[in-house]
């Protein structure tokens, strides 16, 4: 019989692997908190205190507590008329699934960071006496998840009617996160929680809760908002940005759809790093994206900075603000996907931000900065040549002599490292003053490998060696540091020779370092024939 139909069917998702993936693709593992206090904190939770406590648990080790005091949440069971609890526990219950959610939703995939532990317990209330008590209790869901295929975690869903002891609000106990292995000490929490969540806020908002961090006996209330450079009174090495620079533009997505995309760069930078507290291990410098306030990520400095502004990435601590990017970030909002393809969102971000450095590199007090910057550069220049003139005036101070016709000419003080022996050796080689019959420098280059291509001759009676390739060091002993191959060293020219004993001997000034069935020449340019070494006093410069 022929068969000849058509239906509406829907895709089916596979939660535990979905659940699984989401736990999988975090970039750091406290982006859970991250998720925990956006749900904490969104304006739609209504809290007017919130909690972080971590601890070590004594039978799961290291733990989390998130409490809050919001509208609490309620369950219905029913996919389309979801409660609270119901998107707290399910997946995928987000404004882009087209369900409506909070200020700081997404995809619904954030509480599913919390699945990485040993035991979830969920108590919650809306504070409503006609309204029940909730507790979920989630046994395993780490090792459930993470076996291979995933198996489902136990949720233990219990409810009750209130009592007079219970208090409006929510409170997550994850028992053993990550599987227990590593606790976090207060000021590596702290940090993260300023540079990546809603508690390090770039932008002002009203109602905000009052926040408490606690790590096992430390506690502290914790100020809500972003650590800003700010301006230091009477200095000029500080230049932050007073007004926000903002830029936007409208863009047609490849739907047809148009899209306002406008950028906000807040921020400065600083030579006086310590004051801030700004360092590279502890991630608080360059260029963070921030959408709807929430400071997700670094950026690379340099691929947004423009072709103006010229500032070391560590001096800088700035915010670009772009709400319109929230949908394209990946799964664990820890970078922008497809971040050099072709989406016109993205490149007009892009864009948009490399023109708000300009406008900010253009500025009055940056160029005020750069200004005494140069002149700063150029006292410390004047002060480090007056300390170079100074010792070489030194009476201490040695030189390297030679005496020519009956006359102590000066060549150079006496070498401390590469560039003073090539200098030395070139005076000596201009003044035809070589122990060679011939020798001609043809190249020098002081990029890696080999430092000069030469010809030289020993003695009239030696053949002439042409375009051979000898490395200058100011002791021998570093071309053994340096890790030169000796295949490709014809000759070796030193200063000084400072271990003889792994050379052997030809005569005062000439060795050979015998290697790897190679004999290579090395040259002591301190005992040359004629060379003499001076104090200053002893010289007539």
């Amino acid at each position: 019989m022929d068969i000849n139909q058509t239906q509406k069917i829907k895709p089916k998702i596979h939660d535990l692997s979905a659940f699984k993936q989401v736990m999988e693709s975090r970039s750091h593992p406290l982006d859970m908190v991250r998720e925990a206090v956006s749900n904490m904190m969104a304006p739609e939770v209504g809290a007017t205190e919130v909690s972080i406590q971590h601890y070590s648990q004594p039978e799961f080790n290291a733990s989390f507590i998130f409490k809050d005091n919001g509208v609490g949440m309620t369950f219905t069971g029913d996919a389309e008329k979801p409660g609270r609890l119901d998107r707290f526990i399910g997946l995928a219950f987000s404004k882009s699934a087209g369900l409506g959610g909070d200020y700081w939703g997404w995809k619904g995939l954030g509480s599913k960071l919390m699945l990485n532990c040993s035991k979830m317990v969920v108590e919650t209330w809306t504070g409503l006496p006609t309204d029940l008590v909730y507790k979920v209790e989630i046994f395993n869901p780490r090792a459930s998840l993470l076996s291979e295929p995933p198996q489902e975690p136990i949720y233990e869903l219990s409810q009750r009617s209130n009592n007079p002891a219970d208090r409006k609000g929510t409170k997550v106990d994850i028992f053993g996160y990550d599987g227990g292995k590593y606790n976090y000490d207060f000021n590596e929490l702290k940090n993260y929680l300023y540079l990546n969540t809603a508690i390090g806020l770039s932008k002002n908002m009203e109602n905000l809760p009052a926040v408490k961090l606690k790590v096992n006996s430390q506690e502290e209330n914790l100020q809500i908002g972003f650590k800003y450079i700010t301006e230091q009174p009477g200095s000029w090495k500080t230049v932050v940005i007073n007004s926000p620079i903002v830029k936007a533009e409208k863009v047609k997505t490849i739907e047809g759809k148009e899209v306002n995309v406008e950028v906000t760069l807040k921020g400065g930078f600083t030579l006086d790093t310590g004051t801030f507290g700004l360092s590279a291990k502890r991630y608080n410098t360059g260029l963070r994206l921030s959408i709807k306030g929430i400071p997700y990520f670094q950026l690379p400095l340099y691929d947004y900075k423009g072709n103006k502004f010229n500032q070391y990435k560590d001096l800088c601590s700035f915010i670009i603000e772009c709400d319109a990017l929230e949908p394209k970030l990946n799964m664990d909002r820890s970078n922008i996907s497809n971040q050099h393809g072709d989406d016109v969102i993205v490149k007009a971000f892009r864009k948009l931000t490399a023109k708000c450095f300009d406008e900010f590199a253009d500025s009055v007090a940056y160029k005020n900065f750069e200004q005494k910057r140069r002149n700063e550069d150029e006292i410390s220049k004047a002060g480090a040549l007056r300390e170079r003139q100074a010792a070489l005036s030194d009476k201490d101070q040695e030189y390297v002599c030679i005496a020519n016709s009956g006359e102590l000419r000066v060549l150079h003080r006496v070498p401390n490292a590469e560039h003073d022996t090539l200098a030395l050796f070139w005076k000596l080689e201009s003044h035809q003053l070589l122990p060679f019959a011939k020798f001609i420098t043809l190249e020098h280059t002081n990029q890696a490998g080999i430092d000069v291509i030469a010809t030289y001759q020993i003695d009239e009676q030696s053949a002439i060696n042409q375009f051979v390739s000898i490395e200058f060091e100011y002791v021998f002993s570093n071309f053994i540091k340096h890790g030169h191959n000796p295949k490709q060293t014809s000759m070796i020219i030193c200063w000084e020779v400072d271990k003889p004993k792994e050379l052997q001997k030809i005569s005062e000034y000439f060795y050979r370092y015998n290697i790897e069935g190679l004999s290579i020449p090395v040259y002591e340019i301190k005992s040359f024939p004629g060379m003499q070494i001076k104090n200053f006093n002893e010289i007539d410069i």
